[in-house]
């Protein structure tokens, strides 16, 4: 009889600590799982207000280049249009100096063409307005115009529309491509190359100049830049470095079909 007791005894303390333990197990797993929630929430949180943060200084930096635009277009357009006039009105009154108020006059106009053009490519509105092929396109022919580079656009496939805020993310960063070419390169050939397919936009800006070591350069505020936009717009992002030259390849969804999904 007192056998049986112990066995009994023993049982229910076995169940009771079963008991305890289960509870125990379950109540850590309500815990856990919590706490990853919590963590996956902030996480969320701070991804929004990383790209929140990028958005608003993407925007500043556009507002600033606009009033660029404006200035460049409104005064200096305007001193330049207004020193070609005295020069005209001064042509006929000194003969012998035509030729050379001729040449003067010519410079004054390609400097007032490369402002208007620049003034328009500094400003969002004319880049969303002609879309981002017809940007680049300006781009180009700049170069190619003031025999900076040798530069070639090449387009196939049939493209699709990009929104607003994508395409000038997309156009600045191929910009700041240009930019670095020109100014550290030492290139004498560009290519950039648009391939659309059903799902996505394939971009290729590539130069021949001497490269550099990405290690060295990676912390440059104008490689992260480019980065950290392409990763805002869900853009994969590559960049190539060596002697032969540098380039870069951006692969951009077609998020018409997402939101047909």
């Amino acid at each position: 009889m007192e056998n049986e007791i112990i066995k009994i005894i023993m049982i229910v303390t076995v169940l009771i600590l079963a008991l305890f333990l289960i509870i125990f197990v379950t109540l850590f797993t309500l815990f856990q799982k919590k706490k990853v929630d919590l963590l996956l929430e902030q996480r969320e949180k701070e991804k929004v207000f990383e790209e929140t943060l990028k958005r608003s200084e993407i925007e500043i930096k556009e507002n600033a280049l606009k009033n660029i635009s404006w200035e460049l277009h409104d005064n200096v357009g305007q001193l330049l249009s207004l020193a070609r006039l005295e020069l005209n009105i001064l042509k006929p009154k000194s003969t012998h100096n035509s030729e050379k108020i001729n040449e003067i006059s010519e410079i004054i106009g390609s400097s007032l063409q490369e402002i208007r053009t620049i003034s328009k490519i500094l400003n969002s509105e004319f880049i969303n307005s002609i879309g981002l092929e017809e940007s680049i396109k300006i781009e180009i022919d700049r170069f190619n115009r003031l025999k900076f580079i040798a530069a070639t656009l090449e387009i196939s496939g049939e493209n699709f529309e990009i929104p607003n805020q994508d395409e000038i993310i997309l156009f600045r960063m191929i910009q700041e491509f240009f930019s670095n070419t020109i100014k550290h390169a030492q290139a004498t050939q560009l290519l950039v190359s648009l391939h659309y397919t059903e799902q996505q936009l394939e971009i290729l800006v590539q130069d021949n100049g001497k490269g550099f070591e990405i290690e060295k350069a990676i912390n440059g505020s104008g490689l992260l830049n480019m980065k950290s936009r392409a990763k805002m717009i869900q853009t994969q992002f590559e960049l190539i470095s060596n002697s032969k030259g540098t380039q870069i390849k951006m692969t951009y969804p077609n998020k018409n079909l997402i939101k047909n999904e």
